[in-house]
C-alpha cells in the first residue's frame, strides 16, 4: 500500500508539471498568434524589421 501511495504522488507531480507546460505553450503560441494577426491587420512600421528578417532567412533541406 505504501509504494501504491507513493506512486499516485508521482504521477500527480507529473501531471502538475505537465499542466505548466502546457500552459507555458499555448501562452507563446497565443502571443504568437496576437502579434502576427496584429500585424496583418494594421501592419505597423516598428513590426516591419521583424517579417523582413524572417523572410530573408532561408531554410536549406538536405
Amino acid at each position: 500500500m505504501e509504494k501504491e501511495s507513493k506512486n499516485k504522488s508521482f504521477l500527480i507531480w507529473l501531471e502538475d508539471i505537465w499542466e505548466e507546460i502546457e500552459v507555458q505553450i499555448y501562452g507563446i503560441i497565443g502571443a504568437i498568434f496576437f502579434f502576427c494577426v496584429i500585424y496583418f491587420i494594421f501592419q505597423p512600421h516598428w513590426m516591419s524589421p521583424i517579417f523582413d528578417l524572417f523572410s530573408k532567412i532561408k531554410l536549406s533541406v538536405g
